[in-house]
């Protein structure tokens, strides 16, 4: 059996707060609230009524970083490499699952798409071992509790997630020529 390695898209690889802060014509927040930005009814409101936000999202600083490291997994071990991301909860931006795949087409066309579709659904596609690199602290619990390997990205900086897949990455590979 063969394992997948998940990134998450908003958070991880797009950075969905600078997008927001664009739309609502703000700066970034300095405080995180649970790790999250916490949007007013009317930030929503506005937020939705951008119907094409998500294909505009800018990388997230050291993205590329991290997604080499877990082109790593597919290349060196042959694990499956997808995006796993979600849609707003009220399923209320229909363009959504259109512009999150038009935006991985442009920027990682080798990378295929996938849908929780909400991210309390995320841990339905973790398989044993499976690794998922995900911004929310209770998607990286169910995960865990589902059998697989979570790594947190926490307030918003991928440095330290860069860090344990890097390790992880090389602990594995050591692993793999120990066998052959």
């Amino acid at each position: 059996m063969t394992n997948t390695f998940y990134l998450d898209m908003d958070g991880v690889v797009a950075d969905w707060d600078a997008g927001a802060a664009r739309v609502l014509g703000r700066p970034l927040r300095e405080k995180f609230v649970n790790g999250h930005y916490k949007n007013t009814d009317q930030e929503w409101l506005k937020l939705r009524n951008e119907h094409r936000m998500y294909r505009d999202l800018p990388l997230m600083p050291h993205a590329l970083v991290l997604v080499d490291l877990a082109r790593g997994y597919r290349d060196r071990l042959g694990w499956e490499l997808r995006f796993l991301t979600a849609v707003p909860h009220n399923d209320d931006m229909p363009w959504v699952f259109y512009d999150k795949v038009l935006w991985a087409q442009e920027r990682f066309p080798d990378i295929p798409v996938f849908f929780g579709p909400h991210s309390t659904d995320k841990h339905k596609h973790c398989g044993p071992g499976d690794i998922l690199v995900d911004d929310r602290s209770d998607n990286c619990a169910a995960w865990t509790a589902a059998g697989g390997l979570a790594v947190h990205v926490k307030s918003h900086d991928l440095r330290d997630a860069i860090e344990q897949v890097r390790q992880d990455l090389a602990r594995r590979q050591l692993s793999s020529h120990a066998v052959d």
